[in-house]
């Protein structure tokens, strides 16, 4: 499976993800051909819920007007466009002439083709969560206030295509995430785990059990966007370095 295979997989979950969390009522969708807008009037200040996905270059530059029109209509006046690895110079220059500027650092795409993935469980036992309710307290220790907030609508509430683990100790969730399954590929979602347990392999264990789970359930691939926190432990459980997505922001007057 290559590279640009993954990258594909990756954006189509994503959309497919906030898309399911739209319908649960945490965001706002504007669905154009080949194009996907994401808002999230709540907190219309944090740009990394007020997201334009694409799969066609010249149907986002089309439809700059529309979603800028979509987004200050809920309020929101920081959005931005994630531009994978290979995006023509011509939409970099469209975007720029529109007002966005890249920003620092971006996002690192990672992924894996499943039958690559080792076949030896987890060392240690993960247990089945049957909601995301506690994910919310140990991403915001792991990352900050605020990181969880588009899990506030629907976190309490289980459905059939994510499936939560995490690892406890003494009553304690010390690592935790979720796949988001959409056809043969799994999502990796909200991976974190609490600094006092930190170093101790926890989240490997915890990703090595989460992709041979989706296996089982017939996905061929995983894939996810990295922090810059969990980088190393993606790649020493087999994940490969997709390309770096420049997240391009518009700051509407």
């Amino acid at each position: 499976m290559t590279d640009a295979e993954l990258a594909a997989r990756l954006r189509a979950n994503i959309v497919a993800y906030k898309q399911f969390q739209t319908a649960q009522g945490g965001l706002r969708h504007l669905g154009l051909p080949g194009v996907w807008a994401f808002a999230q009037p709540s907190h219309p200040a944090t740009v990394s819920q007020q997201q334009v996905f694409f799969d066609d270059t010249e149907a986002l530059e089309a439809a700059v007007p529309r979603f800028e029109d979509f987004y200050r209509s809920h309020g929101v006046r920081l959005w931005r466009v994630p531009l994978p690895p290979g995006a023509p110079a011509s939409l970099e220059r469209a975007l720029a002439s529109a007002g966005y500027h890249p920003e620092e650092g971006g996002t690192t795409a990672m992924g894996i083709c499943l039958a690559d993935t080792p076949v030896v469980p987890p060392s240690i036992p993960l247990e089945d969560l049957r909601t995301q309710e506690e994910l919310i307290p140990l991403n915001e220790e792991a990352f900050g206030p605020g990181t969880s907030i588009h899990l506030e609508p629907w976190h309490s509430q289980s459905f059939p295509q994510l499936h939560i683990r995490g690892v406890r100790e003494g009553g304690r969730l010390l690592s935790g995430g979720l796949t988001h399954e959409q056809g043969d590929t799994a999502g990796v979602y909200l991976v974190a785990t609490a600094h006092a347990a930190r170093g101790r392999g926890l989240a490997s264990e915890l990703m090595r059990g989460l992709f041979l789970e989706a296996r089982a359930r017939g996905c061929t691939a995983a894939v996810l966007q990295s922090t810059e926190l969990g980088y190393g432990v993606y790649q020493r459980v087999g994940m490969r370095d997709l390309g770096t997505w420049v997240n391009w922001v518009r700051r509407a007057g």
